[in-house]
């Protein structure tokens, strides 16, 4: 009986300030980690980034095509994040959200999203 609460208690965590779930895989978005929508008011090279954070309290569902679109935007914004001096911390959430929706886009499936 131990053993079935410990493997429960491991899957059990604390609600972030944004949720991605794709089937049983998950990852988020912490509260001291939303700085990355501050880096991405530039529309027209960040559009679905900017979308989802225009609807972050909304619990967007991610298509596997935006999740594709997402994966690039992530990709560009990591690359200017790791050439500046700033805001290296955020590497860390990029690079734990790209995964997920590159599953997403590659298994045809959409992210259910929630925020706190």
């Amino acid at each position: 009986m131990l053993y079935i609460y410990t493997a429960f208690a491991k899957n059990v965590r604390n609600k972030m300030a944004f949720d991605f779930y794709l089937g049983e895989e998950n990852t988020f978005i912490d509260h001291h980690e939303e700085g990355l929508f501050e880096l991405i008011n530039d529309e027209g090279k960040y559009p679905q980034l900017n979308c989802l954070w225009d609807n972050f309290y909304d619990g967007p569902l991610i298509t596997p095509t935006i999740a594709n679109k997402l994966v690039h935007e992530l990709i560009e914004l990591r690359q200017q994040i790791y050439q500046s001096n700033e805001n290296h911390y955020l590497l860390k959430a990029i690079d734990r959200i790209l995964p997920l929706l590159s599953k997403a886009y590659v298994g045809n499936s959409q992210v259910k999203c929630m925020s706190d």
